[in-house]
């Protein structure tokens, strides 16, 4: 019983973390969204613009497609599937020595239309346009903790910054809502939070072949993402037939995966804790069993002196319930000091939970007591004159 309680303690505190989890806001509407990499053919990257020309045709040509409603490219990270980040400093600030001393800001570099394809949203100025090109002054948009970290209660619209590695100064136009790069349960401690979105038109020309090469599409569709992707390999096909579609995910799926390692502590410990409330039972019922069998005299003698039925019953059942009692009190204080090695596993919910603890403590005395009902009943239609010639 105490060992059931146990494990029923686990499993219940982290069927309570799942579904804290599920309710948590990533940021963005992950449902019906299609992520994919695509591997252009080699004279899509020759020079900058044939690159930047093929990224406007796949767009106009996915977009085309029966079934999908937006469509944007994405270079760089991709929410809990990728990363990348940039170093910078603020406008008006001394340039740090070096990168090492600068500012991280993980980067998007997408087309204007990933904010609808994301369901990301805006809170204040612009996002990004088709007017913002190569040849347009470079702009920025950061999102909410950007602004928290770096401009406090500040308006960051028209202001500038500085970024190390493409040698550019770009204005913020915008200010969008924060997304959870690291996971549902781990974004709000990890140690880089900023996050800053670029026109991918924009990028200055030497590093736009390089970027050619690690294409990928976001796609917001009418209906079930995978149910899309025959679709859209064939318009792909027609366009360029050496272009290759690859790693095909829905968005659903990526966080999901993100929960995987919760989800498998939780069907372990929720199989352990189902073999062990079996066997506790089992175990009970069979002492219950055993004691019943032995007192079978005892009860004859008190049924012939005129005990009911229902006393035997209760009788019986209290003893088992006194056992039931003794392994769910050893099994709480177990619960308590072992809960705590799984904190590291929980999320929105305290090791110590009190309502997950009562929960699995009443669901266990229920379940012990159904399992020595059989043996109780037995024990109350006990034959008075056979029972006193019991040895």
């Amino acid at each position: 019983m105490a060992l059931a309680l146990v494990l029923l303690a686990g499993a219940g505190l982290m069927i309570r973390s799942l579904a804290g989890l599920w309710r948590v806001d990533p940021g963005f509407n992950p449902h019906n969204v299609l992520t994919f990499r695509l591997a252009l053919p080699p004279a899509a990257s020759t020079t900058p613009e044939a690159a930047r020309a093929t990224w406007h045709q796949l767009q106009d040509q996915l977009t085309a497609v029966p079934g999908i409603q937006s469509a944007s490219l994405t270079v760089g990270a991709m929410p809990m599937a990728g990363d990348s980040e940039m170093p910078f400093w603020l406008e008006g600030q001394p340039k740090p020595p070096s990168q090492a001393e600068m500012k991280q800001a993980i980067t998007y570099l997408v087309q204007p239309d990933y904010l609808k394809v994301m369901g990301i949203p805006l809170q204040r100025g612009r996002f990004l346009s088709s007017a913002d090109n190569e040849h347009s002054p470079i702009v920025t948009v950061i999102d909410e903790r950007f602004r928290r970290l770096y401009f406090g209660n500040q308006d960051p619209i028209g202001r500038s910054i500085n970024f190390d590695i493409v040698n550019i100064t770009a204005e913020i136009v915008g200010v969008v809502g924060h997304v959870k790069q690291w996971g549902l349960d781990t974004d709000a401690t990890s140690s880089m939070q900023a996050q800053c979105y670029f026109q991918v038109n924009q990028i200055p020309d030497q590093f736009v072949p390089l970027l050619a090469g690690y294409s990928g599409f976001m796609l917001r569709t009418a209906g079930s993402p995978l149910a899309q992707v025959g679709s859209i390999r064939d318009a792909l096909s027609r366009m360029n037939s050496q272009q290759v579609m690859y790693n095909v995910q829905a968005m659903d799926e990526i966080i999901s995966g993100s929960l995987a390692a919760r989800r498998f502590s939780m069907v372990l410990l929720g199989i352990f804790a189902a073999l062990a409330l079996v066997m506790s039972c089992v175990g009970i019922y069979g002492v219950i069993s055993y004691l019943a069998s032995q007192r079978t005299h005892e009860i004859g003698i008190r049924v012939a002196l005129g005990a009911k039925r229902r006393d035997v019953l209760r009788m019986v059942l209290a003893e088992a319930a006194r056992m039931a009692l003794l392994g769910v009190a050893i099994g709480l204080v177990a619960a308590l000091g072992l809960t705590r090695l799984m904190a590291n596993l929980l999320f929105g919910v305290s090791p110590h939970d009190p309502l997950t603890l009562a929960g699995v403590a009443t669901l266990l005395m229920m379940v012990a007591l159904a399992g020595c009902y059989v043996p109780a009943r037995r024990a109350t239609k006990v034959d008075p004159m056979v029972a006193l010639r019991y040895e």
